[in-house]
């Protein structure tokens, strides 16, 4: 796998992808009682904006420091510029990690498993992130932690499933092991970023996930470029599973800010509603 993250780190789908995170997060943690929280494809703690690789693709310029320059006062991204630690008229040095995102979140109730497959990025996770005993770093494949986690003792959590996409068979690999865990953990909130490259292949994801049926399945989709502009990355995406009470609206809304602070006029789009119902018929 030759796949690196710090040249798309901060780029606009880490941060819709984060945002999404942090408020599911935070809904959890409106209750006393412990959660758990799986990161099946953690990465590293932080990423270096200042390093040659995220110098050389620009997409954090265009994604995490153009929205601070634009939209640090929008109220709906406090909790997620908190977290980042951004300020305004500053530069932001590095980027957090999903893992440092969780990590910074959790009280001391809860836990949290980071997996990851390359070792030197487990090792800079491990080295990063400040864990005071509640997180744990592994490294292994995310698919096999599914199985082997899940359900968690504190029965309340979430998982995060955000894999490289470089194999073609990718989204089948993550489907079929999405599918496994939530026969086996029913009640939890899943998180699963997709990219978005052209809109038959957002059709196609949209349908994928459709045709599992489960129910509370909700699509957040934010592109900054038309669907097939044929550059790349047009957008991305988050199907969220057991979405918690208030996330159609605020993500329809925080997802909109982002937009208007990262994207050009009249460019993309955001699509935020629920694909699968409540219950689904028997």
């Amino acid at each position: 796998m030759n796949y690196k993250h710090i040249y798309h780190a901060g780029n606009f789908a880490d941060v819709a992808k984060h945002v999404g995170l942090m408020y599911c997060l935070e809904a959890l943690q409106r209750k006393d009682g412990a959660i758990f929280a799986l990161d099946s494809h953690a990465g590293r703690g932080f990423y270096d904006l200042q390093a040659p690789e995220a110098h050389k693709s620009g997409e954090s310029e265009h994604g995490i420091q153009r929205l601070i320059e634009t939209s640090i006062d929008e109220p709906l991204l406090a909790g997620y510029f908190a977290a980042l630690r951004a300020r305004r008229g500053k530069r932001l040095a590095r980027y957090p990690g999903s893992p440092a995102l969780i990590a910074g979140s959790l009280r001391t109730q809860d836990r949290a498993l980071f997996v990851e497959l390359m070792p030197a990025e487990a090792r800079a996770a491990e080295r990063e992130i400040e864990s005071q005993g509640r997180v744990r770093t592994e490294i292994g494949d995310g698919y096999a932690a599914l199985k082997a986690f899940l359900p968690p003792e504190e029965r309340r959590g979430l998982v995060l499933i955000d894999p490289p996409y470089e194999s073609l068979d990718e989204l089948k690999q993550m489907l079929q092991a999405f599918s496994d865990a939530y026969r086996r953990w029913p009640g939890g909130i899943y998180l699963m970023w997709y990219p978005i490259r052209s809109a038959a292949q957002r059709s196609m994801v949209h349908a994928r996930f459709e045709a599992l049926g489960i129910p509370k399945m909700l699509v957040a989709d934010l592109a900054i470029h038309p669907d097939d502009a044929g550059i790349g990355l047009a957008g991305s995406g988050l199907m969220i599973v057991n979405p918690p009470y208030g996330a159609d609206e605020y993500l329809g809304d925080a997802y909109t800010a982002i937009h208007k602070g990262i994207a050009t006029p009249d460019s993309g789009y955001v699509e935020v509603a629920r694909l699968t119902p409540e219950r689904m018929a028997q």
